[in-house]
């Protein structure tokens, strides 16, 4: 009877753990999903910034340069 005893503590034990690992594995994914999507949402964020800069310093190098251009034929005339 104690033999018995003991096999089904240690299945319930084994059996136990095993759920704590699955848990756990769950948690990493769960954190991973997470962290990916963040990672994701951040990536988007810098390609709108540096699509938005590169316009910005576009354009305002067009402009200097017609006003260069401009001011380089004043001085010719």
């Amino acid at each position: 009877m104690k033999i018995v005893g003991m096999v089904i503590v240690l299945l319930t034990v084994g059996a136990l753990s095993a759920l704590a690992q699955e848990s756990a594995g769950e948690q990493i994914k769960y954190g991973a999903k997470k962290t990916g999507e963040a990672i994701k949402d951040t990536a988007k964020t810098v390609g709108t910034t540096t699509k938005s800069t590169a316009k910005t310093v576009g354009r305002k190098t067009k402009e200097a340069w017609r006003e260069t251009k401009a001011k380089a034929k004043e001085v010719t005339e």
